[in-house]
């Protein structure tokens, strides 16, 4: 959150005493009987902002640069803000760092995202996402081309050039095991598209529920939520474990970095889901049932 002057509302440095814009004093004593939020350590002054990694009211003085934004001088004086594995990928190299950040986060997700920074580039988390895709789908739809292939090999082959089958069954085998391969290279990038969009979602759920934090924060939640579908190296197990074990990771990321509380994360997580697949399943039976009631016409 930019501080701003209580007088005429410019933006100022943190750590300012007096506006650059009007000249006034930034140390304004709040009116007697008033509501308005003093600051935590000096409440004789009004607080003009909260600190983006405690989130406790400052006034002008307390205020502070960090690198993570404004910080109050307590939370600035302390040691920098943690980092997960995968922010140390220059360093670990990025397959032992995506993999010491799933292991963590699905083994102890309260240590290893204890004192992290909550921000992180697009980039960073957008790349974390996509290599979640590769590990959750692309052994499976490897998987799937051998068995179909193998399958289809052993079914005998009409006649080519047929009515029936005008362009023979080897074509047709063959675009089937290619559809698998596609498939597996394909889903990675829409898993991370989807993903883009459904943190959009979450973020204005969260908004709504109070939370300050910029987007960024939000997409970094939801990338290091993808941990689950690590266990997609075992064929099968992602597609029916990863995605239930990612929302309920999902409450615990938004909660963590956001810094609210279990409802506002536990909207912020679910409400979307929850909505999609009522529309989803709410449009399919009512596919389904005017396709029968048209049956039943006829």
């Amino acid at each position: 959150m930019t501080p701003s002057c209580p007088s005429c509302q410019s933006p100022f440095v943190p750590g300012a005493q007096t506006c650059g814009a009007c000249g006034a004093s930034l140390l304004v004593a709040p009116a007697p009987g008033s509501s308005e939020p003093v600051c935590a350590v000096h409440p004789q002054w009004r607080s003009v902002a909260t600190c983006s990694r405690c989130g406790a009211f400052a006034c002008a003085s307390c205020l502070r640069q960090g690198p993570e934004g404004v910080v109050c001088a307590s939370c600035h004086d302390r040691a920098p803000m943690g980092t997960v594995p995968w922010d140390r990928r220059e360093e670990l190299g990025t397959l032992k760092a995506f993999w010491q950040t799933c292991v963590g986060m699905l083994m102890r997700p309260t240590e290893t995202l204890k004192g992290i920074n909550p921000d992180a580039p697009v980039g960073s988390s957008m790349s974390f996402v996509l290599l979640t895709g590769v590990a959750g789908f692309v052994t499976t739809g490897l998987l799937y081309a051998v068995i179909f292939g193998g399958i289809l090999a052993f079914v005998p082959e009409p006649e080519a050039n047929t009515e029936a089958n005008p362009m023979g069954s080897s074509t047709a085998k063959l675009f089937l095991v290619l559809g698998m391969l596609a498939w597996a290279v394909a889903m990675p990038f829409f898993n991370a598209g989807m993903t883009f969009v459904l943190a959009g979602m979450d973020h204005l759920v969260l908004r709504m529920g109070g939370v300050e934090r910029g987007f960024s924060v939000t997409l970094r939640a939801h990338a290091l939520s993808l941990a689950p579908y690590i266990v997609g190296i075992i064929p099968f197990v992602a597609l029916y474990s990863a995605p239930f074990w990612a929302m309920g990771l999902r409450v615990v990321t938004y909660r963590t970095l956001h810094r609210t509380t279990w409802g506002t994360a536990g909207a912020g997580a679910l409400l979307a889901p929850v909505l999609s697949c009522c529309l989803c399943g709410g449009g399919y039976a009512a596919i389904m049932f005017a396709a029968f009631k048209g049956m039943s016409d006829s």
